[in-house]
């Protein structure tokens, strides 16, 4: 519904110029934890709120998939007691609800209001494509009662709109690029990441490093028990990979280049990953680690317990390769180099008669 602008309202138009300039960035942002991030700090910066969420609304349930304070950064979501209680209300009315005073909700309203916990004033919004609810936006004020007025509102609701749309875009985009038993990215997906980090790389002057890992004799997991463990293994790989190399000391990172590792499934039981801006010495690094820490895992299966041990190649640009296919082949010949020389290892790639380094044994953690 339309409604005509007023002098008082001209003010509050030109201060849309930020949120605005926002819209322009999350239209184009495929990722979504970043599109999500970015999407609630512009709400609480520009909506005068304490903490936001955004959530995903699945059948009759919902996902929270992030939470933000607007100091804090990251919180949890049970630090947001309320917030169940409004999604539900959203979820099911498909209405935006807004609470001016907590005290006075019967149905919200806590025993007894604890400081900096408890929201005084909560604006939660839906998220529409066309006329389907795929989730909500909520933000809460724990300071003061009626935070969100006319203008509060109308900022939120536009970066609504303007979010719902995103996500969903995001949201295919990630459908498209994950493989669909370990929720990391497919090969197709990593391929054109390598593309652009080479690209970068060889623009920027610096070196990227490229991981090919294989599950040791996965093919006897499998034939011994069943597809449905060697699914749960190759998702037990894809989660420890995923986790541990984001918090890689990668050697000579370039400074202000965010640019995080990237986790994939090649194919069968093999994994891949690229180190952006890593030195030969980095990402051979890396690779022990990982390999080391394979070692020393073991895989709950109903009440057995499965070892697990990966085999690692390591080549980088521009050192052993000038583009990304031939990067791909260094790196599987590395791999393979790793596996002949007794798997459980990590292998960089050698130039045939040089001297660089080779299969480099991992032992076993010491038991205590």
């Amino acid at each position: 519904m339309s409604r005509k602008s007023t002098p008082s309202d001209s003010s509050a138009h030109l201060n849309l110029r930020p949120i605005l300039d926002v819209v322009k960035k999350i239209n184009s942002e495929r990722n979504l934890r970043r599109l999500i991030n970015m999407i609630l700090d512009t709400a609480v910066e520009f909506s005068n709120a304490t903490r936001g969420t955004i959530a995903i609304f699945k059948g009759e349930s919902f996902n929270a998939e992030l939470s933000r304070h607007r100091t804090r950064g990251e919180i949890n979501h049970s630090e947001i007691p309320q917030l169940a209680g409004v999604l539900r209300r959203v979820h099911k009315s498909g209405k935006e609800l807004l609470v001016e005073d907590i005290s006075e909700d019967a149905g919200l309203r806590p025993p007894a209001l604890l400081a900096g916990r408890d929201a005084l004033s909560i604006l939660c919004l839906p998220l529409r494509v066309k006329s389907r609810l795929m989730g909500a936006v909520y933000i809460d004020n724990t300071d003061e009662k009626s935070a969100f007025g006319p203008r509060e509102q109308e900022f939120a609701e536009i970066l609504a709109e303007h979010a719902a749309i995103a996500i969903e875009n995001a949201l295919l985009y990630r459908k498209s690029t994950q493989d669909r038993v370990t929720n990391v990215y497919n090969h197709s997906a990593f391929e054109q990441f390598l593309d652009d980090e080479v690209d970068l790389a060889r623009r920027g002057n610096y070196p990227c490093g490229l991981l090919m890992i294989d599950v040791d004799d996965f093919k006897v997991i499998n034939d011994v028990h069943g597809h449905e463990v060697g699914n749960d293994v190759l998702r037990n790989v894809a989660y420890t990979l995923s986790t541990t190399v984001r918090g890689a000391d990668i050697v000579a990172r370039a400074q202000g280049k965010p640019n995080a590792p990237v986790v994939a499934r090649y194919g069968g039981d093999e994994f891949e990953i690229i180190l952006p801006n890593a030195t030969r010495e980095g990402a051979l690094a890396t690779a022990k680690r990982l390999a080391t820490l394979f070692k020393g895992q073991k895989f709950m299966c109903g009440s057995k317990r499965l070892k697990l041990s990966v085999s690692i190649g390591v080549a980088v640009y521009p050192d052993d390769a000038p583009d990304t296919h031939e990067l791909l082949l260094r790196a599987d010949e590395a791999l393979y180099n790793a596996k002949r020389a007794g798997k459980g290892r990590a292998a960089a790639w050698k130039t045939p008669g040089s001297a660089k380094t080779g299969p480099i044994p991992v032992q076993s953690p010491k038991k205590s």
